[in-house]
């Protein structure tokens, strides 16, 4: 009798035990802090235990890279595809449309709780993808502060495991945030036309001015009229992380974007203009700030719209490859024609004067004969 009533009193205190345990950690989960937009690779270390978990939904950390995550990834991370499973199929580089977001979701295995946390080989395509969650109304979102080499060049753990995570349905809000979404209309429109809004473009210098051009993608050069020019990631990260917030506000502030100002970040597929957006709007907290997702790749294919410098301007200075290339190539070709078409006019005035020369003969041969017969008669 005593026996079991030992039994029963360890069995007790074992199932008070698992309770207690299960209790505080599911109170060490819901106490997460979460300090904002951003999270530095040592909060993200900090927290592995519970990120390597595939059963919970607390945190998900997402790498988005192309074809990396195989051969390493941070533990427990989950991976969406860049390029298939960050922009809408059929499109180039345009925003996820409602039932991929699903999808992607479902993949994730996320629910409006889940703080999701992203991390990529770049901070602008980081950011792209932040942008597009954001874009579809879901709130619980970060960035790592660091792209995906960071973290290794830091020593930090790495595995090639997929986890398991369990794909749940995603109940996502309609309509998106366009507030946070520049068209090309109204809004450029609306700025060209009215001058009250700021365009920041997100490009490199080259770009900007014209000298380099994706002519695969689009058939100008230059910029929107009145743009100022900000490389992202180029001048706003050191070492694959952001600069301080005081670095980067003096940056923007130094080149006229400020707080009061209504701002349309661009580039040229609207993924360093998410980076863009992602400074202005997240982490210096700018309460008018778009991403104009059509960008370059949009407004300068459409010929009627400005650009400067002009097309004639960039073209006069244009580099030897692929225009003027082409264009000595076909001087010489134009050469070779009109040499082959001399030499037949030649050869064609010689065949003329030879059929007359012949006529004539034949004219005075048939004179002779008449005249002979003549004679004779």
């Amino acid at each position: 009798m005593v026996k079991i009533t030992l039994k029963i009193s360890l069995v007790a205190v074992l199932l008070l035990f698992s309770v207690l345990s299960v209790s505080q950690v599911a109170a060490a989960e819901q106490n997460i802090q979460y300090p904002g937009p951003l999270v530095s690779t040592n909060w993200v270390a900090q927290h592995l235990q519970t990120i390597e978990n595939p059963n919970q939904t607390q945190i998900r950390l997402v790498e988005v890279s192309k074809s990396s995550y195989a051969s390493w990834h941070i533990p427990g991370a989950v991976h969406v595809k860049w390029g298939s499973e960050v922009f809408a199929p059929g499109t180039d580089h345009m925003v996820l449309d409602y039932s991929d977001m699903k999808q992607v979701l479902r993949k994730l295995g996320v629910t409006p709780d889940t703080k999701i946390i992203i991390y990529a080989d770049g901070l602008d395509q980081a950011a792209r993808f932040y942008w597009t969650l954001k874009y579809w109304n879901i709130a619980n979102v970060s960035m790592m502060n660091g792209e995906k080499s960071v973290w290794k060049a830091e020593n930090r753990p790495t595995s090639t495991v997929v986890p398991a995570v369990k794909q749940l349905s995603y109940t996502l809000k309609y309509p998106p945030d366009t507030k946070i979404d520049a068209l090309l209309h109204p809004d450029v429109m609306y700025g060209l036309a009215t001058g009250n809004v700021l365009f920041v473009d997100n490009r490199v210098a080259a770009e900007f001015n014209g000298q380099k051009i994706a002519v695969n993608k689009w058939e100008r050069g230059g910029h929107i009229p009145g743009a100022v020019d900000i490389p992202a990631p180029e001048n706003v990260t050191k070492n694959g992380m952001l600069l301080s917030d005081a670095e980067l506000k003096e940056i923007f502030v130094s080149k006229g974007v400020t707080p009061d100002k209504n701002i349309i970040t661009y580039c040229n597929t609207g993924v360093r203009a998410s980076l863009g957006w992602f400074i202005l709007s997240q982490v210096l907290k700018y309460p008018n700030v778009k991403n104009f997702d059509g960008s370059m790749r949009q407004y300068a294919n459409d010929f009627y719209l400005p650009m400067q410098p002009t097309s004639f301007e960039v073209y006069q200075n244009f580099p030897q490859s692929p225009l003027s290339a082409l264009n000595a190539g076909q001087d010489k070709m134009n050469a070779k024609i009109s040499a082959v078409t001399i030499a037949l006019e030649v050869r064609g005035f010689a065949s003329k004067q030879f059929v007359l020369g012949s006529y004539i003969i034949a004219i005075i041969a048939i004179i002779v004969a008449v005249a002979g017969i003549t004679k004779k008669k």
